[in-house]
């Protein structure tokens, strides 16, 4: 058979490969959203069986009664990329799918194969830390592998050379190609979660941002819940500590900031920052005496507590202004809710700043 039909079947198997490497992201991704760790390693192991089943359907002809296939990169890629359950459920689908095609010496030289291969990548994937030195190692390693196994238990009464050389060239390139593609659709998946987790998160203090803050209120104004409050507060004089420590300072007092707000959030409460030292939380289910002890007892925490800069050779004191109030007790209309609290807001700085304001529509502005 001309040398081109060879390429052409392994280029047909780059790609399945690649192709079957989307689809079992996908899938893999699915599941575990839904299902536990175990059931999700089961069905990876189960995936990946199932692709090397589909690698050795698309086998590689090299000559009259010579094929080579990619059957063993699955099993590599669940060692490098799964557990070990997968990885034996993998090599498990792979074994019984060989025996069904015949019980022979050939048959069992591919049990042997995949057993050590198993070994062979388990071992280098634990003990070498450099993924492409070690991905290297292990196809080099399988080839010699399965190089002995062909000349010890040959399908001819003659070593097929031409078999192993194609074998070597193919299963090594094959190889590298996979796991580049499984390392970049890994890496795409991760900045996916983190851009996904970022458009809702505030990637300096960890809170919600304002958009989540935005989707909390607006589900809350559907419920028309008759005990939600709205507490918004600011740093009081924080420009100086940008102006005189500098904004990598000020950061580093924003995140304290958010660590003592996340040690006082309830259950249900919605901690955010809404912008620059602003910060607010939506408490619901609270009275009004609730809601206000709430935010005294964080406005003395931020009092007392000490802001470490300058790599722990500063201490600062920082104080709060709080602006609060809470439907339908101080707030008749829910879509003026937080309006009615940046009002208070106003007024706590207005008045001198480091406490707690109720908005009041006798008087909002006094």
């Amino acid at each position: 058979m001309p040398m081109i039909s060879i390429y052409e079947g392994f280029f047909l198997n780059l790609c399945v490969l690649i192709s079957s490497l989307f689809v079992y992201k996908q899938v893999v991704r699915s599941i575990t959203k839904c299902h536990q760790t175990k059931c999700s390693l089961i069905i990876s192991g189960l995936l990946g069986g199932i692709l090397g089943v589909i690698l050795m359907h698309f086998s590689i002809v090299t000559g009259v009664n010579s094929i080579i296939d990619l059957r063993v990169i699955p099993l590599m890629l669940t060692i490098l990329y799964s557990g070990w359950l997968s990885t034996a459920i993998t090599a498990v689908v792979i074994i019984i799918s060989r025996f069904m095609i015949g019980v022979n010496s050939q048959s069992l030289s591919n049990v042997i194969f995949i057993l050590l291969s198993w070994l062979i990548f388990y071992y280098c994937s634990k003990k070498i830390k450099n993924r492409w030195v070690s991905v290297a190692i292990m196809l080099i390693l399988s080839n010699m592998v399965y190089t002995l196994l062909t000349i010890l238990v040959p399908s001819t009464t003659s070593i097929n050379y031409i078999l192993l050389v194609n074998y070597w060239t193919v299963s090594i390139l094959g190889g590298l190609v996979a796991v580049y593609i499984m390392d970049y659709l890994t890496k795409s998946e991760l900045l996916f979660k983190q851009h996904k987790n970022f458009a809702f998160t505030d990637p300096l203090t960890g809170l919600n941002n304002v958009r989540s803050f935005d989707r909390a209120f607006n589900q809350a104004k559907k419920r028309q819940d008759d005990s939600v409050a709205i507490m918004i507060l600011d740093i009081d004089r924080f420009k100086q500590v940008n102006d005189t420590y500098g904004h990598l300072e000020g950061d580093v007092v924003l995140r304290k900031l958010a660590a003592i707000l996340k040690m006082s959030q309830g259950p249900e409460d919605i901690v955010s920052r809404n912008g620059g030292e602003e910060f607010s939380i939506l408490i619901h289910n609270c009275t009004k005496s609730e809601a206000y002890e709430k935010a005294e007892s964080i406005r003395k925490i931020v009092e007392n507590s000490f802001f470490i800069i300058n790599n722990g050779t500063k201490s600062l004191h920082i104080t709060i202004s709080v602006g609060m109030t809470i439907y339908s007790d101080t707030t008749k209309e829910i879509d003026h809710l937080y309006a009615h609290a940046d009002q208070a807001l106003y007024v706590a700085k207005k008045s001198g700043r480091n406490k707690v304001c109720f908005y009041s529509e006798d008087n909002p502005l006094s």
